[in-house]
């Protein structure tokens, strides 16, 4: 019988995780993974990856290179008196180069605590590394000329006998080629020593030592006499060189020996690392994150999706929302063939086995999933023909473990519950078995098609129903998860649409008799009223939006002009008393010139020239503060079409609806803005009304409206209030994204945050920051509303 891996696809999934390696000890660690046991240990292995995760989304990769198994090549180091070989060094040589990047790397990176106690443990070995590099080529894997004196001098002589040799060679070759005694004109070397080949007619013409002939016996490989000294001399070099290169070699090794310990530890970490690394990798790959754990048993998935479709689909998978554990211990998933029901177990089996192994899971991060010890899977068909088991016998086999192991930390995912046999007796069994399991507070999903099991679900308390969305209209699945309503088997609505004889499908109906075709109907009925109100329920928030924002604006709109009015009156206010002072003092001096001059013409004419002036500022004062008078009159009654001016506000639009009960008309204002309006706070324009240009206010350059709000430091309950606040602010300016700062901290108020922005009408969607916005500390909201204005006077 197929593994719990294999049920679930888990292998699969490992099988892509290990290509995600560079090295054979990651796939050796991948190979070996288990769920973990504890909390502490889930929680460790998932900061590890949201840590390396925040490195390489937003800087440089790792310098995470492969390297060759040296675990042969150190065993080989620890026996006393052993001699590794250059080969084997020039691998050690870059495995330390590795490590030593690697501590350099996570030194100069700040913000992964977690991360960090695991790499301050590697443990660079430079002494070591430059040892072996003075002596070992990384490239040819040889022993450098540099590695010693000896050894240079010797290569060095070594060089010069060669070069002898060859030149008496060459001579001797030009010779015997002119005669033609060669049988090919090149000097070769056989056994380590010159020679030339020679016809087997001229062999004995020239003198020297024989060491090989050719297959055929037509050429002989005969070093001459006058070289042998030469090739002596040189086979003698390369023994002390040969020498001298083991003591070099067997120095290497006793250095190797000592830092035994830290290169067996570097090693692991290295594994440890790389697989670490690969999971990172996938977690990119899924865009996967790191999900709320809690000791509780219960999973909440928000937006989740099957791992390996995302692989294969990318983002046209259709997410998945669940919540088990908390008011149901058990959903019955109903609805037809090829909806998804499968899927749905298995993305849940999948996430849950994903979280306790410690990585990262596609779903939203604020999903929460609590500790569970065991899954039980009994998904496909079981049938093993080995054991002489048939499809029912291996799926009563697996209930019956089900029933004797599965507690209240367990999950169990069955798949057609009770199929196999009578529907009756399979039903029967079905229903005592969730029973069982409800009543222990396992946490039980489960599909089927039967519909007495949608009736147990909605009749007993932590049962619930759920179901995938189904159109009706095209009879094709829309693969969207649904809690609390079943789903019809649409069996006959299919085999119509699949070109069944009619009347075949209406003796159908008539042979599951009333009561099935009366519960598939109120099915059908209920999937069509909550497809329509679900569409109802979006243009309702829609609309609710737009009133919210226009409601929003007039009221910044009407404050900035009373703001505005009180400035004018404030000023008119201040020059009215300036203007008083100079005015008494103007009478002041009037009168006091009067009295000195005892009132003659001439003085009596100036002062009246003095006070005229001073009537004159009044004048001018009265007329710049003047307010133009409203009209009030009205020759006709406001009517459809009429342009008109909203004496409250004095803006311009157009009335293009008539009069309502309560004596209000819907305006069309330059801008296009609509409202409703009383018809008494209207008068006609006398001015002949221009085709409306869509005016644009640019309110991203004022102070009062921001795209950051800061809520650090607040309650949960105040910062959802400012939230709010600011979400309405936000439209009225016509902002597409905005920044909320919650700080990384416990990451309390960025889960408050998320579970807040997951129902609110005005979020099209959020995520996390960038590593340049803010990273885990700040979420990023994209707004529905109108886009984006600007004063188009200023372009």
């Amino acid at each position: 019988m197929a593994s719990l891996y294999e049920t679930l696809e888990f292998d699969v999934l490992c099988d892509h995780l290990a290509d995600l390696t560079v090295s054979c000890f990651g796939k050796e660690r991948t190979q070996a993974m288990q769920p973990a046991t504890t909390l502490a240990e889930i929680e460790k292995s998932q900061t590890l990856i949201t840590e390396f995760r925040s490195l390489v989304d937003y800087d440089q990769s790792p310098p995470l290179d492969e390297i060759a198994d040296i675990r042969p090549v150190l065993r080989k180091s620890r026996v006393i008196s052993s001699m590794l070989q250059p080969d084997e060094l020039a691998h050690l040589l870059h495995f330390l180069l590795i490590i030593r990047r690697l501590a350099a790397y996570f030194a100069d990176r700040s913000g992964i605590p977690t991360l960090k106690l695991v790499t301050s443990e590697l443990m660079p070995r430079k002494n070591l590394e430059e040892k072996i590099d003075a002596c070992i080529d990384l490239v040819t894997r040889e022993v450098k000329n540099s590695a010693s004196r000896e050894l240079a001098s010797i290569r060095k002589n070594i060089e010069r006998a060669h070069l002898s040799a060859r030149k008496k060679m060459e001579t001797l070759q030009k010779n015997y080629s002119e005669r033609g005694m060669l049988q090919e004109n090149l000097i070769s070397v056989r056994n380590g020593r010159l020679v030339l080949v020679v016809k087997d007619e001229f062999r004995r013409q020239v003198k020297g030592l024989v060491h090989d002939q050719s297959a055929t016996g037509s050429s002989f490989f005969i070093e001459p006499l006058s070289v042998v000294e030469d090739n002596n001399r040189i086979r003698e070099l390369q023994a002390e060189e040969q020498k001298e290169i083991e003591r070099i070699l067997r120095r290497l090794t006793d250095d190797v020996r000592a830092e035994h310990a830290a290169l067996e530890r570097n090693l692991d970490l290295y594994g440890d690392l790389d697989f670490l690394f690969a999971k990172t990798r996938l977690s990119q790959e899924l865009n996967a994150a790191q999900p709320m754990l809690c000791d509780q048993p219960v999973i909440s998935l928000s937006q989740a999706f099957h791992p390996l479709l995302f692989l294969r689909m990318g983002k046209s998978v259709i997410p998945l929302d669940i919540e088990l554990g908390e008011k149901n211990h058990t959903l019955i998933i109903s609805g037809p063939n090829a909806g998804g029901k499968t899927v749905a177990l298995k993305t849940v089996g999948l996430l849950t086995l994903m979280t306790q192994c410690g990585l990262h899971i596609p779903a939203q991060p604020h999903s929460r999933i609590g500790l569970l010890t065991r899954i039980f899977a009994n998904i496909g068909d079981q049938q093993s023909l080995e054991n002489d088991l048939s499809t029912f016998s291996s799926h009563l086999q697996a209930l019956k473990e089900i029933a004797e192991s599965a507690d209240e930390r367990s999950l169990v995912l069955i798949d057609e519950i009770g199929a196999g046999t009578d529907p009756d007796e399979g039903t029967a069994l079905a229903i005592a078995l969730l029973e069982h399991l409800t009543n222990r507070q396992t946490l039980s999903l489960v599909t089927t098609h039967q519909g007495s099991l949608k009736a147990f679900a909605f009749e007993t308390e932590g049962v619930e129903n759920a179901s995938l969305e189904f159109d009706v209209d095209s009879l094709q699945p829309t693969y969207r998860f649904r809690t609390g309503i079943p789903g019809s088997s649409y069996a006959f609505e299919i085999a119509q649409r699949m070109g069944l004889p009619s009347a075949l499908t209406a003796r159908a109906r008539l042979l599951v008799g009333s009561y099935k075709n009366r519960l598939e109907g109120l099915i059908l009925e209920l999937e069509e009223r909550v497809q329509k109100y679900t569409q109802l329920e979006k243009e309702a928030s829609r609309e609710e939006v737009r009133y919210r924002g226009l409601a929003k604006l007039y009221a910044e709109r009407k404050e900035t002009l009373d703001k505005e009015t009180n400035e004018i009156k404030r000023r008119a206010v201040q020059e009215a008393e300036v203007l008083l002072r100079e005015s008494n003092a103007a009478v002041e001096g009037v009168i006091r010139e009067i009295r000195e001059a005892n009132a003659e013409k001439e003085s009596v004419k100036k002062s009246r020239e003095k006070l005229q002036l001073q009537k004159e500022k009044i004048s001018e004062l009265g007329t710049t503060i003047q307010i133009e008078s409203r009209p009030t009159d009205r020759q006709e009654p406001i009517a459809k079409g009429d342009d008109v001016i909203w004496q409250s506000t004095g803006g311009s639009g157009q009335v293009i609806g008539d009069i309502d009960k309560k004596g209000r008309v819907l305006v069309q204002f330059t801008g296009g803005i609509k409202a409703y309006v009383s018809a008494e706070e209207l008068c006609k324009s006398q001015q002949k009304r221009q085709p409306i240009a869509r005016v644009r206010f640019n309110v991203q350059g004022d102070k009062r409206y921001s795209r950051e709000l800061d809520i650090r430091g607040m309650s949960g309950e105040e910062a959802i209030i400012a939230l709010d606040q600011f979400l309405d602010q936000a439209l009225l300016a016509g902002f597409h994204t905005v920044n909320i700062i919650h700080g990384k901290g416990s990451g309390v108020l960025r889960r408050h945050v998320g579970h807040h922005l997951q129902s609110h009408p005005q979020v099209v969607s959020f995520r996390l920051g960038y590593w340049n916005e803010g990273d885990s500390g700040v979420t990023v909201i994209d707004l529905k509303g109108q886009p984006e204005v600007k004063d188009e006077a200023t372009e």
